[in-house]
């Protein structure tokens, strides 16, 4: 294998909440209120590689070890414009109550408390449209760490 095909196609660099004045990074320690889980979506930032710059991307999203949330395709020059090298997406929280994991274990999706998040990026073969996708290396796959956010349990949240 060439070590260029290894390298990750874009890698995930943080989740964000959208505020008035542009977007906060999102922690447990900047938690969302009830009202953001409702309404606002959670952004991520990707690192595009900066040498495969023509390639479009595929992206899962696993909240709670939920099954992975296939997230819309992202193609180069229309999605993503030509020579951006960071580029924001979102995605929302689950709208249930109650759903069960991969595990068969009950998560309670917008409840208070701290949530996980883990992103699974590569690149997007046409030959798959559909079917099964690949995020292994080999397909500049990347999975991001885990990422710790917390949704408040009042609407009093002090920053």
């Amino acid at each position: 294998m060439v070590a260029e095909n290894i390298q990750p196609v874009a890698t995930v660099t943080g989740l964000y909440r959208g505020k008035f004045d542009g977007l906060e990074p999102l922690t447990i320690n900047t938690p969302l209120t009830r009202d953001e889980v409702r309404r606002n979506p959670i952004f991520y930032e990707l690192d595009l590689h900066p040498e495969q710059a023509d390639e479009n991307l595929i992206i899962d999203v696993i909240y709670d070890n939920l099954s992975p949330m296939r997230l819309q395709d992202l193609y180069r020059g229309t999605d993503i414009p030509r020579g951006i090298r960071f580029w924001p997406d979102w995605f929302d929280i689950p709208p249930y109550e109650e759903m069960h994991d991969i595990d068969g274990r009950r998560v309670y999706p917008r409840a208070p408390g701290i949530h996980t998040v883990q992103i699974w990026t590569g690149r997007r073969k046409f030959a798959q449209m559909g079917r099964v996708r690949d995020f292994s290396p080999a397909n500049g796959g990347y999975t991001s760490p885990v990422f710790e956010i917390r949704i408040a349990e009042s609407p009093d949240v002090r920053e």
